[in-house]
C-alpha cells in the first residue's frame, strides 16, 4: 500500500538516484518539492521521495537553477517557425499524474514522450530495480537527449526508443502503466492492445479541445476514469496528430477561438468587435474553487465547444473564467463564451453571447452552466468510459463522444 504524506512530516533527500552535489540545487528542490506537497500535487511519500531524489536541472542543463527548479514549463525544442514541440512540463503537472498513474515497485510502464527524460527518471525511481521504463518519442534528437541525461543520473536501465508514440513499443509489452505526456486527442489500438489487464493508462486527452489528464483502468475490454485533472500539453505529432484551428475573434485584440478542424468556426471571425450580450447565470464559483468540469462538461455539451485565449490579459468587454482555456461555443455566425463578474464572497459565472443569434445560443448555454451547477458540485465527479471503437455493445451515456479508434461515454458518477 502507498502511504499518504502524513501532516506535519520532513522533507528529506533520498532514492537510488538521490543527488546531493551542490548545495544551491538541493535546496531549491527541496523547496520546489515543498511547495508542491503543500499545493496538493504531491499526495504520497513515493512521488515526494521520487521528486526529491531525481535532480531536475540534470535534464535543463541550458537553464539557471533557480529555473530548472521553478514550477513552470520549459521548452527546450522549438521548430523553424519558433513554435515549440518539446518541453519540460510544470512540475506540478508532472507531480499529479503520477499520483495519478500509481505506480508500484515492480511495475513495466511505458512512457509516451520522452521530453528530456526527467518524467521516466522519475519513474525509473518509482518502479525500483525489478520494474521498467520504456520511453518512446518520434524525434531522434530529443530521444538523444534524454538518452545523455539518464545515462548522467544513474538510469542506464532506462529504455529510450525512437518511434512514433501512436504505435507504443510492442516489444516490451505488455505493460502495468502506460503514461503519455503530449496532448492526444485519440486511444490508438496500440494502448489498447499493449496495457495489461488491470493497468491503468494516464493521457492528457482532448475531448473537442478541452484537455485533461484522465487516469484509465482497464478491465474487461473497457477503460473507466479513475481520476480526472484539468492540464495543456504540447499535441502529439506523427500519426496521432490532430490538426485543429484558430480563429481570430476581434481585429483589434489578442483573443482567438480554438477549436477541432471538424468545427465550422470561421464564422465568427471577428465576432467580438459586434456587439454583444450577457446572461448571468447566477452561478457562484467561489475562490480557487476548480472549474475545469465545468470546461469538460460544455465540452460534452455542444459539438461546436472550443476554448478562448487572450494571452496578453485583454479579455474584451466581459472578464474570462479561464485565460488560457476559456470555454466558448460556436454555431454558424455566432459566438458565446463563459465570463464573470466579482461578486459578493466570490465570483458569478455568465455567458456573453455574439451575432445574428448570439442571445439565444447563450441562453443554451447558460441553462447548461446551470445543470452542470445541480448535478456536478460538491464532490460529484464525471465518469468517463472509453470502448473501443467497432467493439462491444451500443455505448450509452449522458454525452457520447466518437473518435476515430474509440468511443466516449461521460456520464455523472453516482
Amino acid at each position: 500500500m502507498r502511504r499518504s504524506i502524513r501532516p506535519g512530516s520532513r522533507l528529506g533527500d533520498v532514492g537510488e538516484h538521490a543527488d546531493t552535489s551542490g548545495n544551491e540545487a538541493h535546496q531549491l528542490r527541496t523547496r520546489l518539492v515543498g511547495k508542491l506537497r503543500i499545493g496538493g500535487a504531491i499526495k504520497t511519500e513515493a512521488v515526494q521521495d521520487a521528486m526529491l531524489a531525481v535532480p531536475r536541472h540534470r535534464f535543463l542543463p541550458e537553464a539557471p537553477l533557480r529555473i530548472a527548479y521553478a514550477d513552470d514549463v520549459y521548452v527546450t525544442k522549438r521548430d523553424s517557425e519558433g513554435d515549440p514541440v518539446s518541453s519540460a512540463s510544470q512540475p506540478a503537472i508532472v507531480a499529479e499524474m503520477l499520483e495519478q498513474l500509481d505506480v508500484r515497485p515492480g511495475h513495466r510502464v511505458l512512457e509516451i514522450g520522452a521530453g528530456t527524460g526527467y518524467n521516466a527518471a522519475l519513474l525509473d525511481t518509482l518502479v525500483g530495480p525489478e520494474g521498467s521504463v520504456t520511453t518512446v518519442d518520434l524525434d531522434p534528437d530529443i530521444v538523444a537527449r534524454a538518452r545523455r541525461a539518464l545515462d548522467s543520473v544513474g538510469c542506464e536501465r532506462v529504455r529510450t526508443i525512437v518511434g512514433d508514440g501512436e504505435l507504443g513499443y510492442a516489444e516490451a509489452a505488455p505493460y502495468d502503466r502506460i503514461i503519455v505526456t503530449v496532448g492526444a486527442w485519440d486511444l490508438p489500438p496500440a494502448w489498447w492492445d499493449q496495457l495489461a489487464e488491470g493497468g491503468r493508462l494516464v493521457a492528457p486527452l482532448q475531448i473537442r479541445s478541452s484537455e485533461h489528464s484522465i487516469a484509465f483502468d482497464y478491465r474487461g475490454g473497457v477503460m473507466r476514469s479513475h481520476s480526472i485533472v484539468c492540464c495543456g500539453f504540447l499535441p502529439m505529432r506523427g500519426l496521432g496528430r490532430h490538426r485543429g484551428q484558430t480563429v481570430e475573434l476581434s481585429q483589434t485584440r489578442a483573443i482567438n477561438f480554438h477549436a477541432d478542424r471538424e468545427v465550422e468556426a470561421g464564422g465568427v471571425r471577428g465576432a467580438l468587435d459586434s456587439r454583444g450580450s450577457t446572461v448571468w447565470t447566477g452561478v457562484r464559483i467561489s475562490p480557487g474553487a476548480d472549474v475545469s468540469q465545468l470546461s469538460l462538461w460544455l465540452a460534452c455539451a455542444f459539438p461546436g465547444y472550443g476554448r478562448m485565449s487572450a494571452p496578453f490579459g485583454d479579455h474584451g468587454a466581459l472578464r474570462l473564467l479561464m485565460r488560457w482555456a476559456n470555454p466558448a461555443v460556436v454555431s454558424g455566425p455566432d459566438l458565446a463564451y463563459v465570463a464573470c463578474r466579482r461578486v459578493g464572497g466570490g465570483t458569478e459565472v455568465g455567458v456573453r453571447g455574439h451575432g445574428p443569434g448570439g442571445e439565444a445560443l447563450a441562453k443554451q448555454v447558460a441553462e447548461q452552466v446551470a445543470v452542470w451547477d445541480r448535478e456536478c458540485r460538491d464532490g460529484v465527479r464525471l465518469q468517463i468510459s472509453a470502448y473501443r471503437a467497432g467493439v462491444g455493445p451500443t455505448v450509452e451515456g449522458r454525452f457520447v463522444v466518437a473518435k476515430r479508434h474509440s468511443r466516449l461515454a461521460i456520464r455523472v458518477a453516482s
